[in-house]
């Protein structure tokens, strides 16, 4: 439903906003030029279109026929509106009497309407091949060619030829629903709303690969924020067989400015995508579907960020958040425009028709507001799809240290609150490599040794602050026994009895646990990014089989299902609860069976003792549901990740006893969040209510 369906409603001018679009029809008039009607909303004199613009800002020239109800384009300028493979045309409201005209193009082959020879636009390689189909004499060709034969008279999207690819997961039919309702009704252009838990980025993927599969996509941009690029990654890797090239990989980096047009799948934080030099390179390609992560951060229409995703020319795109509304009606608008720019109409009619005035979030003329929302819209709910989570089960491990690990513990930390408050010098140590020797001093002894080793490797590091490094890895170097939290991990193993996946981030620390528990009479499987593909295959099904303990790097966190282990112990802790959340997300999601036990060892006085009680006391993390925190973490309006307000209040901080205060505020913050999050269900249930589920 375009804007001029609501023609019949008295518009005035100052309805109409930078950023409105128009559906327009071009027909070839008698004298070969293309003719254009306008819509009747911009008939007033103060908007009839004095300047079009095509996509590029370059002016095109045309004439007003009718009053203007109509204008006419000379047949060299325009003749292209009327291609074959143009499927739909937006007027685009820039300034007063100033328009931009846009043209969606399919990029699939045409075919001409009798369907007996190619169209004219088709690729000749294409044409002879049509004409002059090859002899199949070769198995492998036959093969290629029965199964190409087979996706090509393939009737439609009833049914998804991909499920057969889907590899390490069980479907559920509230998914392959969803992705059938988007392809079939949506035309691939959708939000999916799906409450917390209930796999999005599943749907999101079985969408991608039917497109992949039947050659209906090629170009993928996918935006996300900066903590779930690895995560998609895996996702895609290894339930679709897809793989998702990030800006900062090796790979997309030796391209250089060109890297955009060279890769074809590219997955980008949202931050960097919107950045120059990337924005100029996203924009100036076609991409033919776009997905868009966490899209609430869509919601305002004012941000760059929705300015950028409007501007981005797409033929398909998908937004996925669990709650699309947060202050306003009007964010709703904005997300959907993006989708279907005028199913909606005008900003200012869509608040005339269909919010409350005094309440923002009340909305009026419900059952239309649903009608048109049912275009783009699928919305599942835990109670609607009669999916039940198991419980979950956290435990803390306080562990006390030994008195020569606490000395050492205060001393390396002692050393990084003073580089972090000195003035900084050419041949100081960076935050992030000061932040993240305290993130190993947390972790284990070894792991703060390995790190020293590598800053003492440092040429330009001054000599006193060598002599003090130096002076630091001797006192890690002097200890030989395992640790106070390693002892600890051992008795746990005594207490419980079942499969324990441990997590640790640094190899130092999996290496040292790695001898250790083999000492104490353990199996042990390793798991970390070092290892090549068949290795890591390898070792699951090591733990699958005989190994009661598998440790794992932060990559173990990534994509990996582990429902068949019950058990999760955080051998340290990440300062950001979302990577916490994804490392429990490996056992305590759909597909489990069984309750999921959680150990977290920390040692009194550290920083990450401080983190827990923060997560625990404020944010109850272990009581969510996975997903939940990052929408909870949202809340903030914070733009830093979450492990930066933590350094930043730990750097700012002159001892224990003012961090434990400003980790005091950061929790009242994050209890105000947590409320925020809840409201939002109880608005989103008020808005949408058992509306929107899949066909």
């Amino acid at each position: 439903m375009a804007a001029s369906q609501f023609t019949s409603l008295a518009m005035s001018h100052t309805d109409i906003e930078p950023g409105d679009r128009f559906e327009l029809r071009a027909q070839v008039a008698v004298d070969g030029s293309i003719l254009i009607s306008l819509p009747s909303e911009i008939l007033d004199p103060e908007l009839i279109p004095k300047t079009i613009e095509n996509q590029d800002g370059h002016p095109i020239p045309f004439s007003g026929l009718s009053d203007f109800q109509a204008i006419g384009i000379d047949s060299s300028a325009g003749g292209h509106l009327v291609a074959a493979e143009v499927e739909a045309i937006w007027l685009e409201f820039r300034s007063s009497h100033r328009y931009r005209l846009i043209v969606d193009r399919s990029k699939r082959p045409r075919i001409s309407a009798d369907h007996s020879t190619p169209a004219a636009d088709s690729d000749p390689q294409d044409v002879a091949l049509l004409r002059r189909p090859p002899n199949c004499r070769d198995p492998i060709d036959f093969e290629l060619g029965l199964r190409a034969a087979r996706l090509a008279t393939h009737p439609g999207f009833d049914h998804l030829i991909s499920l057969p690819m889907v590899r390490e997961m069980e479907l559920l039919d509230h998914q392959t629903r969803t992705a059938i309702t988007v392809l079939r009704r949506f035309r691939g252009r959708a939000m999916l709303c799906d409450e917390v838990g209930l796999g999005k980025t599943v749907e999101a993927g079985l969408i991608l690969s039917e497109l992949l599969m039947r050659g209906l996509a090629r170009s993928v941009l996918i935006l996300t924020p900066p903590s779930l690029i690895t995560q998609w990654q895996g996702e895609m890797r290894r339930k679709f067989a897809i793989e998702l090239t990030s800006h900062d990989d090796a790979a997309f980096r030796e391209f250089g400015p060109s890297a955009w047009e060279a890769h074809d799948r590219i997955i980008v934080s949202m931050h960097t995508a919107k950045r120059e030099p990337h924005r100029s390179a996203i924009l100036k390609r076609r991409w033919d579907i776009v997905i868009v992560d966490e899209a609430h951060h869509l919601r305002n229409r004012a941000t760059e960020s929705w300015k950028f995703a409007s501007e981005i020319n797409k033929q398909f795109i998908l937004l996925l958040t669990a709650t699309p509304v947060q202050n306003n009606l009007e964010e709703l608008f904005n997300l959907v425009t993006l989708l279907e720019p005028g199913l909606l109409s005008t900003r200012k009619e869509f608040s005339r028709r269909f919010i409350s005035r005094g309440d923002k979030l009340t909305p009026k003329n419900v059952d239309e507001l649903h009608h048109l929302l049912g275009e783009v819209m699928v919305r599942n709910r835990r109670n609607s799809v009669g999916l039940q989570f198991t419980r979950r089960h956290a435990r803390t491990e306080a562990v006390v240290l030994s008195a020569d690990e606490k000395a050492l513990y205060e001393a390396i930390t002692i050393m990084i609150r003073h580089e972090l408050g000195a003035e900084k010098k050419p041949s100081s140590l960076n935050r992030m490599t000061l932040m993240t020797l305290q993130m190993a001093l947390g972790s284990s002894t070894e792991a703060a040794r390995a790190m020293l080793e590598n800053l003492l490797k440092k040429k330009m590091l001054p000599p006193a602050q060598h002599q003090l490094m130096h002076d630091l890895w001797a006192r890690t170097a002097q200890r030989e026994t395992a640790g106070s939290k390693a002892q600890r991990l051992i008795r746990l193993l005594g207490e419980f009895p079942d499969k324990l996946v441990v997590f640790t981030q640094f190899r130092a620390t999996q290496t040292m646990l790695q001898q250790c528990l083999a000492d104490a009479g353990f199996e042990v499987a390793v798991f970390h990014g070092g290892l090549a593909r068949m290795e890591k295959e390898s070792a699951i099904e090591h733990f699958r089989g005989s190994a009661r303990v598998l440790l794992c790097t932060e990559s173990g966190s990534e994509g990996r299902n582990l429902q068949f282990a019950h058990g999760l112990c955080n051998y340290d802790l990440p300062w950001n609860p979302q990577k916490i959340e994804q490392r429990i997300g490996r056992l305590s999601r759909i597909g489990q069976s069984k309750d999921v036990h959680v150990f977290n060892l920390v040692a009194a006085g550290t920083i990450e003792a401080a983190v827990l009680h923060l997560l625990e006391a404020k944010l109850n993390m272990f009581e969510l549901v996975i997903g939940e925190v990052d929408m909870i973490l949202g809340n903030l309006e914070d733009e830093r990740e979450f492990e930066e307000l933590i350094a930043d209040e730990w750097a700012a901080s002159s001892d224990s006893h003012e961090f434990a205060s400003r980790m005091e505020l950061l929790g009242t913050r994050l209890v105000a969040a947590k409320a925020a999050y809840f409201r939002q269900q109880a608005q989103d249930q008020k808005i949408f209510g058992n509306r929107f589920a899949p066909e």
